[in-house]
C-alpha cells in the first residue's frame, strides 16, 4: 500500500520535522556531559572576573550570562525554573597569621611529582607559575596541605536521593580529624610519620548505628593510607585495602578518592595543567544551603561569587580505574576544590561530579551557622582561625542517576597530644569509649 504523499511530505510537515530535529540537536548540545564538551568550554575563553555584578539574584532567565561561569558539565543540573543564585562581591580569605612560619626546609618533588620531606605548617609551593612543568602537581600538593583541612568536629547529615527527589536514605554521622604534621613539630611525639587521622562514626540509620571508619594518612605519600572499618554486626574491625579507594564510600555517590576532589596517589596519575578559569563557587555561603532543582540535587538560594581557579586534568594510569579523566577546579587563593568532574572510562561521559560549600570563619561574626540537629557545637571557637570551613557538598552519580547531598556543621577543635593518642586508638574505636 502506498503512503499518502500529503501525510508525510507536505512542506509544513517537513518544516515541523526540521524544527523538532533542530531543537533536539540544540538541547543535546546544551546538555552535553561528555569530556570533550567540558574541554571545549574551558578552551572557549576566560570570562571577566567582574562579569556578574554583586548584589543581584540570578535565575533561569539569566542562563545566557551564567553559562560562561558554570562548568558546562553541570548545566543539566544547575539550571531549573525556580533557581536563585545570589552573587556576592569577590572576597579575600587569608590564611592563619602563623601559616607558613613553621615549614621545615629541605623538601622537594621527585621525578614522579611526589612531594618528599614536607611536614606541613604552610603551603609547600606558595608561588605557582603556569610555565612550570610540574605546576599541576604543585597545585594539588597545596590543596592536600591547605589550612583548615583538619582539627575539627564535623557532625553531618546526608540525604541520598534518586530522580524526582525520591529520598532513598538519610544518614547522620560525625567526622573528627586531627592534624599530626605541623611543620617543625608533631602533635604526638613518636608519630612523625603520620600526616593526619580521621574517624567517621554513624548514629543513623539503625542498620549503620555504631559503624566507624578510621583512616590514617602518612607524610610519606608512597605509603598507603591505613584504614579500619568497624560494623557492630561483625563485632570486629577489618582493614580497608588500597583497592577500596575506588569503591563507593559507605553507600554514597562518591569513591574514597573523590574526597576533597582528589584523594588518590599523585604518581598513579598523569597530570596536565589547563590554565586558570573564572568560575562561580559557593566559597563563603551564609549558611548550609537548601537543595533545589527537579531532583533536589544542587544548592539553591545560596550565595555565590566569581573565583579564579586552577584547572587540572588528572588521568589515571591504571586500566582498572573507573575514570578516564578527572577535571578539578581549585581556588587560586586558598586551594580549596570548587568543582570536580570525573568521566567514565567506557564512554568518556560524566560519571561523577561534586561541588563544595564553604564558609570563612571570620564571617561567623555576623552570620551564625546552623547547629547540627542532634548535637550542639560552640562555634565561637571558629572565630579568629582564618580558615574556610566545610559546610557541605553535593555528589552526583550521573549514570545511576542518583545523588548524595550533605550538610556539615563544622567546629574547630584543638587536640592535646594525650587526647589524640587515646581518641584514635584502635581499641577505643571498637569499644566506643571517647
Amino acid at each position: 500500500m502506498g503512503i499518502p504523499r500529503t501525510a508525510h511530505f507536505s512542506p509544513w510537515n517537513l518544516l515541523l520535522t526540521a524544527v523538532l530535529l533542530l531543537g533536539a540537536v540544540v538541547a543535546h548540545a546544551a546538555d552535553d556531559q561528555g569530556y570533550q564538551a567540558l574541554r571545549d568550554w574551558i578552551a572557549a575563553g576566560n570570562p571577566a572576573d567582574d562579569g556578574l555584578p554583586a548584589g543581584q539574584h540570578l535565575g533561569a532567565k539569566d542562563r545566557g550570562e551564567l553559562e560562561a561561569y558554570i562548568p558546562r558539565t553541570a548545566w543539566t543540573y544547575y539550571f531549573f525554573d525556580d533557581m536563585d543564585m545570589e552573587i556576592a562581591a569577590h572576597g579575600h580569605y587569608p590564611p592563619p597569621d602563623t601559616w607558613g612560619k613553621t615549614v621545615k626546609p629541605g623538601y622537594s618533588l621527585d621525578e614522579r611529582g611526589v612531594l618528599k620531606g614536607f611536614t606541613g605548617g604552610g603551603y609547600p609551593f606558595p608561588e605557582v607559575t603556569a610555565d612550570d612543568p610540574m605546576v599541576a602537581q604543585k597545585v594539588i600538593w597545596n590543596m592536600l596541605w591547605r589550612p583548615g583541612q583538619n582539627d575539627f568536629d564535623m557532625p553531618m547529615v546526608t540525604w541520598l536521593r534518586g530522580e524526582g527527589g525520591k529520598l532513598d536514605r538519610k544518614m547522620e554521622y560525625i567526622s573528627v580529624t586531627a592534624n599530626y604534621a605541623k611543620g617543625d613539630e608533631c602533635l604526638v611525639p613518636g608519630y612523625e610519620e603520620v600526616k593526619s587521622k580521621r574517624i567517621m562514626e554513624f548514629r543513623s540509620p539503625r542498620d549503620m548505628a555504631g559503624a566507624k571508619d578510621m583512616s590514617v594518612s602518612f607524610v610519606d605519600h608512597d605509603r598507603e593510607d591505613s584504614g579500619w572499618l568497624y560494623m557492630p554486626a561483625q563485632r570486629k574491625p577489618r582493614r580497608t585495602l588500597a583497592s577500596e579507594r575506588t569503591s563507593e564510600l559507605m553507600g554514597m555517590d562518591m569513591i574514597r578518592e573523590d574526597l576533597d576532589g582528589f584523594g588518590g596517589k599523585v604518581h598513579e596519575n598523569n597530570w596536565t595543567y589547563l590554565g586558570t578559569r573564572n568560575v562561580v563557587a559557593t566559597i563563603n555561603v551564609a549558611d548550609n544551603p537548601e537543595f533545589g532543582g527537579p531532583n533536589q540535587w544542587v544548592p539553591n538560594k545560596a550565595r555565590w561569587e566569581i573565583r579564579k581557579a586552577h584547572v587540572l586534568l588528572i588521568e589515571p594510569k591504571s586500566k582498572d580505574h573507573p575514570y578516564s579523566h578527572r577535571v578539578v577546579f581549585i581556588d587560586a587563593e586558598n586551594f580549596w576544590t570548587l568543582w570536580m568532574f570525573a568521566f567514565d572510562k567506557e564512554d568518556d561521559q560524566l560519571l561523577r561530579m561534586s561541588q563544595h560549600f564553604m564558609k570563612y570563619t571570620e564571617s561567623y561574626v555576623n552570620e551564625k551557622p546552623q547547629q547540627a540537629p542532634y548535637m550542639t557545637l560552640d562555634t565561637d571557637k571558629n572565630l579568629g582561625q582564618k580558615v574556610l570551613m566545610h559546610l557541605g557538598e553535593t555528589d552526583i552519580n550521573a549514570k545511576k542517576p542518583h545523588a548524595t547531598m550533605t550538610h556539615c556543621y563544622t567546629n574547630k577543635r584543638v587536640f592535646s597530644s594525650a587526647r589524640a593518642r587515646q581518641y584514635y586508638s584502635l581499641r577505643n574505636m571498637i569499644s566506643g569509649r571517647r
